[in-house]
């Protein structure tokens, strides 16, 4: 019988997305290059399509310096100790989180609808014998219905410390001890990239029905990270809440955009008690295209708005670069699941390890010619087919068509007698 063997060819080596970019780099060793515009808005939200491979089209490992967004249900709510207040003066609590934790905020909850109150945070561990200051001049507020609003969280300098002291200095109007209900912080896992700033048009309009500044910021990326907002105000005195929102990506089609909101605080500038006391900086961190500032003025008038400054995080690729061989930054698939390196896991400190690292510049982005895998071999070589087909056909017939001829002369033969 004649077997007729046949195989399919395909694509070899690893998937790679749409866009690559060549590692400008001739040196060996650590290598490390700035994610930018470009790769934000072609890649996926989660950086899960980025690939390192090199000029033998093998995948290289690496290790991604990122920022990642913060989960509402990982907040950590720390014990309440030691409450105590000075009448007249401060109430101050005692918060301890179990064990050192990474955090750069801190969220209360407060007695009262109508205030402004100054905070001041310090913090040590179990085996500290002081406290160290982390902030004496943060301020939060609420404000009264009808439109009422809450303005409690304290941004902190990044630490772990297990304990916070935490005293919240009376009011003006506080004829009460002022009682802390609660307090929480969001975990972070590790510290945070460093920040780079950006100035950004500046197009401010007035609402007048909702007594808002609002002002549209295009980050130029449809996943552009971003940690929060600068403001430049001419103003010498002022106390405002804002929000930030981000729109929603497409826009629904047919309808007007829509905005989700991101995050709440304030902004103020004024002296008190000899001391100055400002906050231009809005906590606001996420991937988005395009963000609303939204300054709540209330009876006040509109904020002389100068300038505004985006901040965002400086997002790295480090891979090990052998001699003599060039290197590529792929991007831009769906499709790809996360790549799992054990370089995550066997660097010891990311940090110290990124920073051995020479950096390297990228090339101009250009899309991957499309790679369709070759047909299979039997459809490239049609004729082959059908000729090894009829072959075996009148083999088969031939074989069948001598059977027949063999069992009929059996048949004839007459029967040997006794």
């Amino acid at each position: 019988m004649l077997l007729l063997g046949v195989t399919a060819d395909g694509a070899s080596g690893p998937p790679r997305g749409a866009f690559e970019r060549r590692i400008e780099s001739s040196q060996a060793g650590k290598v490390v290059v700035v994610l930018d515009r470009d790769v934000y808005e072609r890649a996926r939200r989660d950086l899960g399509d980025l690939r390192v491979f090199n000029d033998r089209g093998r995948q290289v490992p690496y290790l991604l310096e990122s920022t990642r967004e913060a989960a509402a249900a990982g907040r950590r709510q720390p014990r309440v100790l030691n409450r105590a207040f000075v009448r007249g003066a401060s109430s101050s609590v005692t918060l301890d989180f179990g064990a050192p934790v990474l955090k750069s905020e801190l969220v209360l909850s407060l007695s009262g609808d109508n205030f402004r109150r100054r905070v001041t945070v310090e913090g040590r561990n179990r085996h500290d014998s002081q406290w160290e200051t982390l902030t004496d001049g943060a301020y939060v507020f609420a404000v009264p219905p009808p439109a009422a609003a809450r303005y409690e969280t304290v941004l902190l300098p990044e630490n772990n410390f297990q304990y916070l002291k935490v005293t919240v200095h009376n009011g003006p109007d506080d004829e009460q001890p002022v009682e802390v209900r609660a307090a929480w912080a969001q975990p972070q896992e590790r510290r945070r990239a460093r920040e780079q700033e950006t100035a950004v048009p500046l197009r401010a309009v007035e609402d007048e029905r909702t007594r808002e500044t609002q002002v549209v910021v295009d980050l130029g990326a449809r996943h552009q990270p971003f940690r929060g907002l600068l403001l430049d105000v001419a103003d010498a005195q002022f106390f405002r809440g804002v929000l930030v929102e981000a729109r929603a990506e497409p826009p629904p089609p047919g309808e007007p955009p829509y905005w989700r909101a991101l995050a709440e605080g304030t902004v103020y500038r004024y002296d008190e008690d000899g001391r100055h006391h400002e906050q231009l900086r809005v906590e606001a961190g996420g991937r988005e295209r395009m963000l609303r500032l939204r300054i709540r003025n209330r009876d006040d008038r509109p904020l002389r708005l100068r300038a505004l400054t985006l901040l965002t995080p400086v997002e790295r690729v480090v891979f090990e670069a052998e001699p003599g061989r060039a290197y590529t930054l792929s991007y831009g698939s769906e499709a790809l699941d996360a790549p799992v390196y054990d370089i995550a896991r066997t660097v010891g400190d990311p940090a110290l390890w990124i920073a051995q690292a020479t950096e390297a510049r990228m090339g101009d982005p250009a899309r991957r010619a499309q790679v369709t895998a070759l047909p299979p071999w039997t459809e490239r070589h049609p004729a082959l087919v059908w000729a090894g087909l009829t072959v075996l056909v009148l083999l088969l017939g031939m074989i069948t068509w001598r059977a027949l001829r063999a069992a009929d002369g059996a048949a004839g033969e007459p029967t040997p007698g006794p």
